[in-house]
């Protein structure tokens, strides 16, 4: 995602920014819960975060949790980038996650981001046990159901102020002289191009 196409949501990352940056102690595992209703921008506000943060972290990880196949077809992904492919492929999913979390855990891996994102059905599989052993990192999932999932909660809400919704609308369209058309004489409350 370009930077010019990351619009609002000030707020949201600064909240992220105090939860996952503003203590140095790196002893203790941060699991940041970024929850709010369908396609309303946690996947790009989490974007957003660890590109601007990327350098705070000595790895970042990106894991599909929409549900547990998902899941460990991203873990095996990222395994792969860990360790030998031939290895990698003789894992079964359980041994997998164990070696993830093994190469998490190492003294040289003192900082890693590790990001879950749509975990959106918690009764289909416990997340927690996909978590590193290690508490020297931090998580972040992105979820519909915050409440049933333990960490720091940012919520997610709908963008109320109309010039970030055409911002947002003008950049996506290439379209850079929307505006409101709530007092355009000739159509009230219409977009005006």
């Amino acid at each position: 995602m370009a930077d010019g196409l990351f619009i609002g949501r000030d707020t949201e990352l600064e909240q992220m920014e105090n939860i996952l940056l503003s203590n140095s102690n790196y002893s203790t595992r941060k699991v940041l819960i970024l929850g709010g209703m369908g396609g309303i921008g946690k996947t790009q506000l989490t974007i957003k975060y660890a590109k601007r943060h990327c350098t705070s972290y000595s790895s970042v990880f990106w894991l599909n949790a929409t549900s547990e196949s998902t899941l460990n077809s991203s873990l095996r992904n990222v395994a792969n980038r860990m360790l030998p492919p031939a290895t990698v492929s003789k894992l079964d999913d359980d041994q997998l996650r164990i070696q993830v979390s093994n190469w998490l855990s190492e003294l040289d891996n003192t900082r890693w981001l590790l990001i879950l994102d749509n975990y959106d059905d918690p009764d289909q599989y416990n997340l927690t046990k996909y978590y590193p052993s290690v508490a020297h990192g931090s998580i972040i999932i992105t979820t519909r159901q915050p409440r049933r999932i333990n960490g720091e909660q940012v919520k997610v809400e709908s963008m109320t102020k109309v010039s970030d919704s055409l911002a947002i609308l003008a950049t996506r369209s290439g379209r850079h002289a929307i505006q409101s058309g709530r007092n355009h004489p000739q159509n009230p409350g219409a977009i005006v191009c």
